[in-house]
């Protein structure tokens, strides 16, 4: 009863330290804090390959006790209700994103986090729906955002704080617009790396306009590597390995209508056959396995096979989040530039 008691008076202590700040040092505090977390995940990403599931989940914790503490802040149950709404839409995105091999589970993890922790950037959206229910309110004043502050709520984030947020080509949830940025960013890397890889190799009246614009050979140079069949373990992602064996193509088969646990796919291009994972969660022990068997068996003769080896996305995420705090949407920029120039 005592711990109890003890708890209840130290959350009351820190609410009322809270609640005696500003908006504003509350807000500038959560952007802080949370680059901290995304320069870690970067740090784990660049080092190891892999983010903690403590570190995205610690990170989910924060961003909902973030909005608990705003909703109590404002004495509005619709904000936490919002901000979690948000997420779950964010969510579905960031999975079939997952899903189909754009990013890992370690990032997805962080996106949603950061979407939590960001979602009273995009209060104004619940005025679009004005334009569904034909009434006039303005949700941010539904909110009584200004109730507890001498600061106005977007004043703060705008002017304030100089964060250039409703700089966006479309609307669309402001964590979007952190990923556009660093695909982005990824995008310019990839370009100055074939533009060095041209000027390097002297190889510039080799390639045309359109090769030049061709990123996917630059892509695939630096997001596989070959992995010896000795080598292949569970989760690797399996580039397509080609081969001429219709055996093989029927036994894939076979094992997927069996339902037995493989992520291998097979198919067939004019006269020859490849297989390759089906998706980012790579393969199984049992594709392992049936891949050294083909090889001992000698069905299969190339014993290298071209494994995904994913860029780490983390620290350009990072990079977008800080870009889109400081010039806003990049995308808004560029086509903001084009309209000038043209």
């Amino acid at each position: 009863m005592h711990n109890y008691i003890f708890v209840w008076n130290a959350l009351d202590f820190y609410l009322n330290y809270l609640f005696s700040i500003d908006i504003k040092s509350y807000l500038v505090s959560n952007f802080l804090l949370i680059s901290f977390f995304l320069f870690i995940a970067s740090y784990y990403d660049l080092k190891f390959g892999i983010i903690p599931n403590k570190l995205s989940y610690a990170f989910i914790v924060y961003a909902l006790i973030f909005n608990m503490i705003l909703s109590l802040f404002f004495n509005n149950f619709f904000i936490i209700a919002f901000s979690v709404f948000l997420t779950l839409f964010v969510s579905m995105i960031s999975f079939i994103l997952w899903y189909i091999g754009f990013w890992g589970g370690g990032d997805f993890k962080i996106f949603v986090a950061l979407s939590l922790a960001l979602s009273f950037l995009d209060y104004n959206f619940l005025n679009y729906f004005n334009i569904f229910t034909n009434t006039n309110y303005d949700f941010l004043t539904y909110f009584n955002i200004f109730t507890k502050s001498e600061y106005s709520f977007y004043n703060v984030l705008i002017s304030d704080l100089e964060l250039s947020i409703s700089n966006q080509f479309i609307f669309y949830p402001k964590v979007f617009s952190m990923l556009f940025n660093a695909i982005l960013i990824v995008f310019l890397i990839l370009s100055l790396s074939l533009i060095y890889d041209i000027l390097k190799n002297k190889k510039l009246k080799y390639y045309s306009i359109l090769s030049i614009l061709d990123f996917k050979s630059v892509f695939n140079q630096l997001t596989t590597k070959l992995i010896n069949v000795n080598d292949l373990s569970e989760g690797m992602v399996l580039d397509r390995y080609y081969f001429n064996n219709p055996i093989i193509f029927n036994k894939i088969n076979e094992n997927n209508e069996k339902e037995i646990n493989t992520n291998l796919n097979v198919y067939k291009e004019d006269e020859i056959y490849y297989f390759l994972s089906l998706n980012r969660i790579g393969l199984t022990k049992e594709d392992v396995e049936f891949i050294n068997d083909l090889y001992k068996k000698n069905l299969i003769e190339n014993p290298n096979f071209k494994i995904k080896n994913a860029i780490p996305f983390m620290p350009f995420l990072t990079l977008g989040y800080i870009g889109f705090l400081i010039f806003g949407d990049f995308s808004s920029i560029i086509s903001n530039f084009i309209k000038i120039l043209f």
